[in-house]
């Protein structure tokens, strides 16, 4: 008779809320622990968080509005 085994591996996902200027000090720490997967979808929301700081300055007068010519060239 042949048995069989089932092994579940479970992971916890933790979201944290992190000053900006200590945000890339805290994520080059975390990537040097084996058990800890960093998300790169999570890189994608920083930025997207930060592009709509960007968009309220601009909206307020706080920041330039970029020519289109400059805004594809940076993408």
């Amino acid at each position: 008779m042949t048995q069989q085994f089932l092994y579940l591996c479970y992971m916890k996902e933790v979201t944290l809320a992190i000053e900006d200027k200590k945000f890339e000090t805290f994520i080059e720490f975390v990537k040097t622990l084996d058990y800890v997967k960093v998300s790169k979808d999570e890189f994608t929301v920083r930025d997207f968080q930060r592009s709509l700081k960007e968009v309220k300055l601009i909206q307020s007068g706080k920041l330039p509005k970029k020519q289109i010519e400059k805004l594809l060239n940076e993408l």
